[in-house]
């Protein structure tokens, strides 16, 4: 059947972001966190794309880690789960743009692709979104990719840059859509030092590189069979998303930028101005965009702060006192604190690598952990005991699952509770209590409109989360190998 609307997108998800830590870890990173409001990044570049992008034309390239995230998304959003590609393990993003256009082409040839990562911050959400009105209506997209470049409000030295050839050439937009410059990219150039970051923030031919691409699917694989033939052989052999596991140990690990864009001579670039656009790739770039008080202090936390200035302080739970601190960012969770200059921040990224080194619980993820039917904290742990808080989500349930390691006690502290324990099935209410013996098949029910709220003892020799096999699961992460193991 011939498609109507040809306007695709290929949401990048993969990322841990680890020089965001200790907010963003392995099992809940960057692009899920709620850093501007309620809702997290990957919801906001949803929503952005949303009025422009019908839900079956937006695919999502992610990792298998992230599917309960990923599962509530596409459900709040009517993204088909089909759209959703699972990547065996990172390869860098050209692998994953490359397989999202070989997806795409299948089903529509005619195809106009905006490329986006999920994670970053565009404040000005009505220029946006005239923007890709603009490009997915106007610009010439047969034989260019488009790129966006921001212009720089500041001298960076985390952002790679676009230099652009001084030429230009405007598209008048139709209707109410204003025009846009359009200029012939002359290089890419990756993160200067400080001396090169101010000499390209004076000359006014330099952009920032936004990391959002823009072009037909067939110049996406044109161009991907041009400059990396073999990951287009590759791709080739893909005809759905559970293809890519037979040829994914094989594909090239690079970046779309230095694989493709920057071999590639024709590239053309938009310059996109007031969106108040930051990737959020370190706490100094978060840092920059932060509201000051009149020490230029960003304090978002329960804080005393004296004699103190441009310092950055993130919390929840512990009051923070600051006396007499300058240049520094402090962010406290509940497991972990970090303090660092500001000068510095970029270096979190070697904590993360020793956290993963010493084999730390402390880089996968936070107290509190997220799941499709709600989420757990862990309150205490010790040798043979882990004790939980469990909250379900109404008409949630968790996975039917059995437990070979350790045994559980589930007491009520708020809502109803259904369960089933072997073949009975029943209800306990709040102050009421049940035990689930090792190797007892059970699960726990949400039936009601309100939250469940459940204290769980575990004991047992082994306590951690691959102690799981599941029978029955509503969000069908049985089917989605390792992630199975992740969490009840």
């Amino acid at each position: 059947m011939k498609k109507e609307n040809h306007n695709y997108a290929v949401i990048l998800a993969g990322g841990m972001g680890s020089r965001f830590w200790p907010l963003s870890r392995s099992l809940e990173p960057k692009q899920f966190l709620s850093i501007f409001g309620p809702n997290s990044l990957f919801h906001e570049t949803i929503s952005r794309i949303k009025t422009t992008i019908r839900p079956e034309n937006i695919f999502i390239i992610t990792n298998q880690l992230y599917f309960p995230e990923i599962f509530n998304y596409t459900s709040i959003f009517k993204i088909p789960r089909s759209n959703i590609i699972f990547e065996p393990e990172g390869k860098n993003t050209a692998a994953s743009i490359a397989v999202a256009n070989r997806l795409i082409n299948l089903i529509d040839s005619e195809a106009k692709v905006l490329v986006l990562p999920s994670d970053h911050l565009i404040k000005n959400n009505k220029g946006f979104r005239s923007l890709l009105r603009y490009v997915f209506s106007e610009a010439p997209v047969k034989n260019n990719l488009v790129v966006f470049g921001i212009a720089p409000n500041y001298a960076a030295q985390g952002y790679g840059y676009i230099k652009i050839q001084n030429a230009k050439f405007t598209l008048k937009g139709t209707g109410k859509m204003q025009n846009y410059n359009i200029y012939r990219v002359e290089k890419f150039v990756e993160k200067p030092d400080v001396g090169r970051a101010n000499r390209f923030f004076k000359d006014k031919r330099y952009f920032w590189n936004s990391g959002m691409f823009f072009g037909s699917v067939r110049v996406f694989l044109d161009k991907i069979k041009e400059n990396l033939p073999a990951t287009y052989r590759l791709i080739s052999q893909v005809y759905e998303s559970g293809d890519i596991k037979a040829i994914w140990k094989d594909i090239k690990s690079i970046s779309f930028d230095y694989g493709v864009l920057e071999k590639t001579k024709d590239i053309l670039m938009i310059p996109v101005l007031n969106l108040g656009w930051s990737d959020l790739g370190t706490w100094s770039s978060l840092d920059k965009v932060l509201p000051k008080d009149k020490s230029a202090n960003t304090i978002k936390a329960d804080a005393i702060v004296s004699e103190s200035k441009n310092i950055t302080v993130l919390g929840k739970d512990r009051l923070i006192a600051c006396l007499g601190l300058e240049n520094l960012i402090i962010v406290d969770t509940p497991d972990a604190l970090l303090i660092a200059r500001k000068d510095r921040s970029e270096e979190v990224k070697k904590v993360v690598e020793r956290l993963k080194k010493d084999n730390r619980q402390e880089v996968q993820t936070h107290r509190t952990v997220k799941r499709p039917w709600g989420s757990f904290t862990v309150l205490d742990k010790g040798l043979g005991f882990k004790i939980k808080v469990v909250e379900v989500l109404p008409k949630k349930a968790l996975s039917l699952q059995k437990h070979s390691r350790r045994s559980e006690h589930w007491v009520v502290v708020e809502g109803k509770a259904k369960i089933t324990k072997g073949r009975k099935v029943f209800y306990i209410n709040v102050n009421e209590s049940t035990f689930i013996p090792q190797n007892s098949t059970h699960r726990l029910e949400n039936p009601t409109d309100c939250l469940l709220r459940i204290v769980e003892v575990q004991s047992g020799h082994y306590l951690e989360e691959d102690d799981i096999t599941r029978i029955k699961d509503d969000f069908e992460r049985n089917r989605q190998g390792d992630i199975g193991k992740l969490a009840k």
